[in-house]
């Protein structure tokens, strides 16, 4: 078993090689014009990197929920992949909106400085 040094060193490089991706992402989706789409591809890929799930039911262990959702589908099978897919659903879902009303914020701001 993982001790907790292993755990916490586990997750230290996941969130490093997260960030790395992420940093990457982010220059790649500059170049497209249409900005509020590129907020929220940035969006959905930081809650798909950074949103952690518990990797039993029983432990208190996490991991990132997309893995947790591809090894409940291939260890467990049938429904166990739900238990993943809620939070990573809710957390793409606020990702989603908070990417939106910030365009659209930065669009009213912008408008009414123009007056």
């Amino acid at each position: 078993m993982l001790g907790i040094y292993g755990y916490i060193t586990s997750w230290a490089v996941y969130l490093t090689a997260g960030t790395l991706c992420y940093i990457l992402f982010y220059k790649a989706t500059g170049a497209i014009g249409f900005k509020p789409l590129a907020n929220v591809l940035r969006g959905i890929m930081i809650a798909l990197i950074y949103t952690p799930w518990y990797v039993a039911a029983d432990e208190d262990l996490m991991a990132p929920a997309v893995i947790v959702i591809l090894l409940d589908m291939i260890t467990i099978g049938g429904d166990a992949f739900i238990r993943g897919l809620v939070p990573l659903t809710l957390a793409l879902t606020a990702a989603i909106v908070i990417a939106l009303m910030s365009g659209l914020l930065r669009a009213l701001v912008s408008r009414s400085g123009k007056r």
